[in-house]
């Protein structure tokens, strides 16, 4: 799990700026934190579609949801809980056309050892293994992309994580302040 913490001081600095409250200050963190959430949120979607080679990121968007949000007491302002689903996807979600191989089957430059190429229920070509030693059942075959896809998350979606934040909660803060926006 990635553990960030943001600059107290910079946000104090920002609030007095803008010559905000206690609470504002409390309200503006807490929706900067939602909107960077979301902003990463969609960044790790769009970027992952592409770095893997997906055909939609409706695959993913479904191993993205889990946001929990956390109230803080006393001092703490809070923080936010992001769960990305890193398991393995069905090979008819990757683009490219299946390839019989002399040791299986591959696609999309990943090879399935013991796979063969054959039409899903929607009638796509796949990749399908066996179940069991017999010819039936068969399933569709499933590729790992755990490793590159939190390399990905944590080297390119997470490094610009400050600079979102802090541009989040400027525009909250100042939203908040000159213009009275939310209590």
């Amino acid at each position: 799990m990635l553990h960030f913490d943001f600059d107290a001081s910079e946000m104090r600095r920002i609030a007095d700026e803008f010559g905000a409250s206690e609470k504002q200050i409390a309200l503006a963190y807490s929706r900067a934190l939602r909107r960077t959430a979301s902003n990463m949120k969609t960044q790790a979607r769009k970027g992952l579609r592409e770095r893997l080679g997906l055909r939609s990121a409706s695959e993913l968007r479904k191993r993205l949801a889990g946001f929990k949000f956390n109230r803080g007491s006393g001092g703490d302002l809070g923080g936010v809980r992001m769960w990305f689903g890193l398991n393995d996807l069905r090979a008819s979600a990757f683009k490219g056309r299946p390839q019989a191989t002399p040791g299986g089957a591959s696609m999309a430059g990943r090879s399935v050892s013991g796979g063969f190429v054959a039409k899903n229920r929607k009638g796509q070509r796949t990749i399908m293994r066996r179940v069991g030693r017999k010819r039936y059942p068969i399933a569709e075959a499933r590729l790992d992309i755990e490793d590159e896809a939190a390399r990905f998350i944590e080297d390119e979606v997470f490094d610009e994580i400050d600079e979102v934040f802090f541009r989040n909660f400027r525009a909250e803060i100042r939203a908040r302040t000159i213009y009275e926006v939310g209590g």
